[in-house]
Formats: C-alpha cells, structure tokens, sequence
C-alpha cells in the first residue's frame, strides 16, 4: 500500500471506500471504521539485525542506519513526536497540551528496526485505568479528575537494545566466620564465658566472563529508566519489522538519549551485574575489597519501537504517571497521597490507643 504525505502526516487510505485505515490491536491488522475492510500487515522480522556499535560511535556513523522523518515538537514540554494520522490535532502523550496544525521539522535519525504492535486496545487499557484509579485509600478523593480516562495515549516508545561480551578479572577478600570462647568477669568476680564470633579473611581471585544479550533502555527522557522497568519485560521475541502503518492511529515518540548515551547506561548495569557475580564468587561467608576490572567486546545495538498506554498528570503542581505495558497489560502508576486522609487516620489511631489505655486502666485492679 502506497503511503500518503498530506499536512505533514502519514495516510493510509482504505481500498475500500478511501477512508483512513488504523491498525486494529485485537486483529493485528489495518481496519476501516466505515466499511470494515481489513488490510494485513506482513509480519515477517528478517529486517531485524544487530548494529555493529563501534561502527556506530565512529565520526562516519553507519550511512544505512539513519532516515529522514518528520517530527513534531511539543511546544510546551519539549518532547518529540512522530505523528501518523488523519486528525489535523496532535496532543503531546506526555503532557497532554494540544495544538492545532503543529510545524514539523526535519531531522535525521536512527530507523527503527523493528516494532511490536499494539495488543492490549484503548478499550481494555481504559478498563484497566479505572480499576487502578478505584485501588488506593491513601490517593485524594478528587485524583479522578486530574488523572482523567481520555487522557491514557497510546504510543510507541523507543528503545535501545544492547549486546556485548564481557571479560572480568577480580579480586578481593573472603571472609571465613570461626568462633572463639571468650571468658569474661562480672562485678561480682564470677566467671562468665560467651562465643564471640571473628573473621578470617583470605585474599582470592578469578575471572568471570559472560554474554549480555537485548539489554533494554528507554531512548526517551520523559521516563525513567526505572519508570521503564516497572513495566518489563517485553517479549522481544515478538518483534516484526518496522512498518509506519503499526502506528496509524497511535503516536510514537522518538528517542532523546542517544546511542551512545543509552550505551552508557547499559554498561552501569552491566558493571552491576558482573560485580555482584563477583562477589558471589569471592565471598565465602562474607567479603571485603572486591575490586573488578572488565573489558568489552562485540558490542551491538538496534533501535526499537516498543508500545506503551501513557497518562501524564498533574497534581497540585508534581508530575505523575500511569502506564500500561501494550504488549503484555503490566502496569505501573504513581499516585499522590491526601494530607487530609493520613492526618485523619494519625488523629484515629491516636483515639483508638488512648481508648484502649483507658479501658485497661479500668480493669485494672486497685492495691490496698
């Protein structure tokens, strides 16, 4: 199907009657809301393929790895969007600010290689969204009116995957635990005796090497890389070839952190895995000075575009956010908690232990 460039957004004409066709997330395919004509999708992933990153980070750069799109800048947060549909609106998924015929600007950018589509639909992150929103006694008694059902966008989010082998040399101190009988004296000159437990600590080394494959990181800012775990995994495996028409009907985001900064990133992690393998392996009941020192070959990358329900709100001035996992429906929300209802619960709590004294010292009986 021939993509259609008019306002600056993608259309995808129904062959049926030439409406605009959206990928439905039930049937996996491009539907038409007036005549219900269906449109598949090849789903075939033989596009999908690790990037060298040394080439990557080198002045050249990789010449088949960047494409010219249009992106839309929020003019009031900052985010960058690329925007497939029909509507003349586009409303930021991160800030929810709304502008009409937005001016896209031209950038060049790392292609996404592959994408998972959409599984979970508006209809049934809406449903979770409300069951969320009635969970919690702490949240204020007004929290639905900030956190509102037509504001959770879908939208796909870029990802950065990682693959590299490590090589580790270490060293450090085991510690082995013995127990000496120590005798003491007490005011009286009695002898007392008790088992005081001292440490051994043996110097040990060795080497740790291991494989790093599809280390997932966030590629924009507007999350965090903790934000973005509180709803892994995804099931990568599912990845198909990147198609624009998965996003007809969805916005997606492009990245803000860089390769090479999300490389960074990945690496602490890596740094953190192989150390604590380390120190599983130096400690013997305890450990001390463990020092690591690790070098990095083989590293890869690719670019991914990965499907999230997102809801940014505010709440008396602090920013909050709802997500919803579109491949699998995990979730992740952050809720602000009513002054009111923590103090009224601190003044019961109170009452009930001032009862509860009161009453005891009532049964209690009186001394002659």
């Amino acid at each position: 199907m021939e993509n259609v460039q008019k306002d600056s957004l993608l259309l995808f004409p129904c062959p049926g009657c030439n409406a605009q066709l959206y990928f439905n997330p039930e049937h996996q395919k491009l539907e038409c809301k007036y005549c219900g004509t269906q449109v598949a999708i090849d789903q075939a992933s033989n596009q999908i393929r690790e990037k060298s990153l040394k080439q990557q980070l080198s002045v050249t750069g990789d010449p088949d790895a960047a494409i010219e799109q249009l992106v839309h800048k929020c003019e009031r947060c900052g985010s960058e969007s690329v925007f497939i549909s029909e509507t003349p609106t586009f409303t930021c998924s991160f800030c929810n600010f709304e502008v009409v015929n937005p001016v896209a600007y031209k950038t060049r950018i790392i292609q996404p290689s592959g994408i998972i589509p959409f599984k979970v639909d508006k209809e049934q992150s809406v449903t979770i969204f409300k069951k969320w929103l009635g969970k919690g006694w702490w949240a204020p008694g007004d929290l639905k009116e900030f956190a509102r059902q037509d504001a959770l966008h879908g939208t796909y989010l870029p990802f950065w995957t990682y693959d590299a082998q490590t090589f580790s040399e270490w060293t450090g101190e085991g510690g082995r635990h013995y127990y000496v009988t120590v005798e003491e004296r007490d005011s009286n000159g009695n002898t007392t005796t008790r088992q005081e437990q001292r440490t051994e600590w043996i110097y040990r080394s060795g080497t740790y090497n291991t494989t790093f494959d599809d280390l997932l990181i966030g590629g924009a800012d507007e999350l965090t890389q903790k934000e973005y775990e509180s709803i892994f995994p995804f099931q990568l495996e599912e990845l198909v070839n990147f198609d624009a028409r998965y996003l007809s009907g969805f916005s997606a985001d492009v990245y803000d952190i860089s390769v090479a900064d999300g490389y960074a990133k990945a690496e602490k992690i890596m740094e953190q895995e192989i150390y604590d393998a380390c120190v599983d392996e130096c400690r013997i009941d305890t450990y001390r000075n463990v020092q690591v020192s690790t070098s990095y070959e083989n590293q890869t990358y690719k670019h991914i575009l990965l499907p999230l329900w997102v809801c940014s709100y505010k709440y008396k001035s602090k920013q909050y956010h709802f997500l919803v996992n579109g491949q699998t429906g995990k979730i992740y929300g952050s809720k602000p908690v009513s002054t009111a209802k923590v103090v009224l619960t601190v003044i019961v709590v109170l009452i009930i232990i001032i009862v509860i004294y009161f009453l005891s010292q009532q049964q209690t009986p009186q001394q002659p």
